[in-house]
């Protein structure tokens, strides 16, 4: 086909009928295009014509072969084309060529016929485009085009083609030659191992299950390998099936009324369903991850998470007690899928006892621990350098965050006096996770601050410096005498004269439940009794009107000795919901010594009230406004913030408050005396003169802050001119 096109585009050649000499000057001719314009140009000014060659029997003549006129025209470029197609029938044992017009019409008309495979390469527009027609057989691909006559956008209609037409499937498989076959060879196979028996040696016996077997797997695999290569030719598709989009669809009968919609969250008789198969919801609460470090930090954890699981009304082994969870389990648990709870926490001590301690309560995931090796290590840059033990709680950290739809914050929970190296860890930890958009909560245990300065206070002033001031949002102090003074109290305490260290934590845990309590259950509760959503980030911005004022006094109320039950003073019929929050209001505090509460002045408080009366909640702030014993700053944007409701399944009152106070400059300034005080301990346990002398001035400037926000507008307690 290619070599007839080619001598057909050569314009007025039909007359040539030997073409062998032609072929030899074609070539010449392309490579001297020169002598070809000179030649040409000479036959046009004579205005002769060329003789016909010489016949291929002949012997060629000596005289020079001249180029036909008509092809000395052509450029160089066609005339290879024609020296290329003269090649090729001269390859194929052509010479002459009486009609070449009549040749032409012939070739066409063969390419175009059903049984040829070539066909024009112009038709395909791309190269993967040929290769895919081209995989199909020449007859389907043919019969496929003529299939696509309908318009597009025609329904799809199947088009059922002849039965007979097998001329793409693969020649059939004869069964009855195929068995007749596999017994002869059954029967050969008897005969050899009859015979190997009786010549004694039957290990030369042939394995006829084995061939069973082995016979039947080809079968097998023959059938699946001709279900892939055979191509069903019984039915075609015709059209786009673009129509049945326009196609008028069916009236539905009945009123035109919308249906009823069930709204998540509440049943149909309009009480509020407490648990979480009120159906999927959009917007899934935040989660919380609780890094529980050092000594205190796993042996609190035991205590925090069992309060955690009665709240939430779960059994030793974290599974539902009445088959539902009660609250939302987002912000704290991560639900298995073996219908248990998991708590979103981290543990990590340098002591294997701890965590061997926590272990064995059962309570969290055993990938979740980790007990470091402390290997000399004495100082707080010791652990801040401690790379392997702080990767392997990052990457904890990592599974965590994969496992919750949205991390909104972060909870540490830890002693800053117990160990210098967990405290490097820990503020290693906080700087890490500083730069995401999450919100960073501390609770931070510190030393007796109503003694002497200590060596324990240096170590708590360094970790302000390193760790707390720069990044965290909210750091909550707390101490184990206050903790031991709640226990042991007969008013707003239990009464227990020697508390042991889990009376302790459980007070902890408290702390941590009352303040968590409005995330956990605001999505079950109606919000007429008063809920108002608790974020991390809306308890960050209201307690910290100035950034590096961030530091607070938890308070908690509500506490009942036993025996006490009925010696509560007040009004009759009042709630005890009211005596449970003017405790927590004056006398509550677990961090004694920052400077007489009622003499220093308030920033902002934050009340969380569980089991308690809106009413209630809001009589008791606004005696405590009233009350000149306390006094609050002259001016701040915030104030009070009130998380209030009524929780059925709450049997006393329980109120957490945190307090923003001035008095906690005091304690700051006592930190700065014992970093002073103690700089020969922290220089000899590895830390820098240039460090120590750094964390005096950062914390000398928050004591300052501190003063500046107490002091009375109109008093020129500082210079305007001061740069600050």
């Amino acid at each position: 086909s290619a070599v007839a096109q080619s001598i057909c585009e050569t314009p007025s050649c039909s007359d040539l009928t030997s073409f062998r000499p032609f072929a030899r000057q074609t070539k010449t001719m392309v490579s001297a295009s020169a002598d070809n314009e000179t030649n040409n140009n000479e036959v046009e000014m004579a205005g002769e014509e060329v003789p016909p060659a010489a016949p291929a029997a002949a012997e060629p003549s000596s005289e020079r072969v001249r180029l036909p006129m008509q092809l000395s025209r052509l450029p160089a470029d066609r005339l290879l084309k024609v020296h290329q197609a003269l090649q090729e029938l001269q390859e194929a044992g052509l010479s002459e060529v009486p009609d070449l017009s009549q040749l032409s019409k012939v070739v066409k008309k063969k390419t175009a016929s059903a049984d040829n495979s070539r066909l024009p390469e112009e038709e395909h527009t791309s190269s993967y485009m040929a290769m895919t027609l081209w995989s199909w057989t020449p007859k389907r691909w043919f019969e496929n085009i003529k299939g696509q006559g309908k318009a597009a956008g025609a329904k799809s209609e199947d088009v059922v083609g002849n039965e007979g037409n097998d001329g793409d499937q693969l020649p059939p498989l004869d069964e009855a030659k195929l068995q007749a076959n596999f017994e002869r060879k059954l029967t050969v196979f008897e005969n050899f191992n009859t015979r190997k028996e009786a010549e004694g040696r039957p290990c030369d016996k042939v394995d006829i299950e084995a061939f069973k077997t082995w016979f039947a797997a080809m079968k097998e695999s023959d059938a699946q390998l001709r279900a892939f290569c055979t191509m069903d030719s019984s039915a075609k598709q015709e059209g786009d099936g673009v129509g049945v989009l326009f196609d008028k669809l069916p009236v539905a009968g009945g009123p035109r009324v919308l249906p009823k919609v069930n709204v998540s969250g509440f049943k149909e008789g309009g009480g509020v369903s407490m648990g979480e198969g009120g159906g999927a919801k959009a917007n899934p609460a935040p989660s919380i991850i609780t890094i529980q470090l050092g000594n205190e930090g796993c042996s609190a954890a035991t205590e925090i998470w069992k309060r955690y699981c009665s709240e939430h009304q779960l059994d030793g082994s974290c599974r539902p007690k009445d088959g539902e969870f009660y609250g939302t389990s987002n912000p704290l648990f991560a639900s298995s899928t073996t219908g248990r709870y998991i708590p979103r926490a981290i543990l990590a001590s340098y002591d294997s006892s701890d965590v061997d301690a926590v272990s064995e309560a059962g309570l969290f995931n055993p990938t979740c621990l980790f007990s470091g090796s402390r290997d000399g290590k004495q100082s707080f840059y010791d652990g801040q350098g401690d790379s392997s033990f702080i990767e392997e709680i990052q990457e904890c950290l990592r599974r965590q965050k994969e496992e919750a739809d949205y991390v909104e914050g972060y909870m540490f929970v830890h002693n800053g006096t117990q160990d210098a190296v967990m405290n490097g860890v820990a503020s290693k930890l906080m700087q890490e996770l500083s730069g995401q958009k999450a919100n960073t909560f501390s609770f931070t245990g510190v030393a007796d601050s109503t003694g002497d300065v200590s060596e324990e206070d240096a170590k708590v002033g360094f970790l302000l410096h390193e760790g707390l001031m720069e990044y965290t949002d909210i750091v909550s102090f707390y101490d184990r005498k206050s903790l031991k003074k709640m226990a042991s109290g007969k008013v707003n305490g239990l009464g227990i004269s020697s508390p042991d260290d889990v009376t302790l934590n459980g007070l902890l845990a408290r702390l941590l439940s009352g303040i968590t309590g409005p995330m956990r259950f605001n999505r079950v509760v109606s919000a007429s009794t008063g809920m108002r959503s608790a974020s991390m980030q809306a308890i960050a911005t209201n307690l910290c009107s100035y950034p590096r004022i961030k530091y607070m006094l938890p308070s908690l109320g509500g506490l009942t000795a036993k025996g006490m039950e009925d010696f509560a003073v007040g009004k009759p019929g009042q709630e005890k919901g009211a005596d449970a929050c003017q405790h927590a209001l004056k006398r509550g505090y677990l961090c004694n010594g920052f400077g007489e509460h009622n003499s220093e002045k308030i920033i902002a408080y934050s009340m969380f009230c569980r089991g308690v009366e809106l009413s209630s909640a809001v009589s008791r702030v606004a005696d405590l406004k009233t009350c000149r014993d306390y006094q609050f700053v002259d001016w701040c944007p915030t104030g009070f913030s009130i998380y209030c409701f009524k929780d059925q399944k709450a049997t006393e009152p329980e109120v957490a408050v945190l307090e923003n106070n001035c008095g906690v400059g005091t304690y700051v300034n006592r930190c700065m005396d014992a970093v002073e005080q103690f700089r020969a301990q922290l220089e000899e346990s590895g830390i820098e003169s240039g460090a120590v002398s750094e964390a005096c001035e950062n914390l000398s400037a928050l004591g300052k802050d501190y003063q500046e926000v107490a002091c009375e507008t109109a008093d020129d307690c500082y210079d305007e001119e001061e740069e600050y």
